[in-house]
């Protein structure tokens, strides 16, 4: 009976141990679009909902004549980001020039967030507004 039990530990050992699938680079491809249109003095939608741990395509258009910024610090800080689009938003916000056009994929976490301008002069005229990820 010795054998058998070393037998059967060996094949135990000896098989793939199962990973989470937890560290897999999401679909991209299969991302759900979401346009955000950034407007003088206000966002649009105001309210944007999301899906949480559902791979999002974010489209951000400048549609002003000035250049405008948007910030969610704790809504990017949250999310994964694609890795190249993670670059330059360590801070959590960007600014595009008048007619810019940014994308950015990532996977939302739960939770509410505030996004709002850069801008003191912008926020107090309403260029604020809530991500909503449920």
């Amino acid at each position: 009976m010795g054998r058998l039990t070393l037998l059967l530990a060996a094949l135990l050992l000896a098989a793939p141990l199962a990973v989470p699938a937890v560290a897999q680079e999401p679909e991209w491809r299969q991302s759900a679009d979401f346009d955000v249109l950034l407007k003088p003095y206000s966002y649009e939608p105001a309210t944007l909902r999301l899906e949480a741990g559902r791979a999002v395509r974010l489209r951000f258009v400048n549609s002003g004549q000035r250049a405008l910024s948007f910030s969610a610090p704790a809504f990017f800080r949250a999310a994964r980001i694609r890795a190249g689009d993670r670059d330059d938003l360590a801070d959590g916000s960007f600014r595009l020039a008048a007619g810019e056009r940014r994308t950015i994929l990532l996977v939302p976490a739960a939770g509410r967030y505030r996004m709002r301008s850069t801008s003191l002069f912008h926020r107090l005229l309403g260029m604020s507004g809530r991500i909503v990820v449920e």
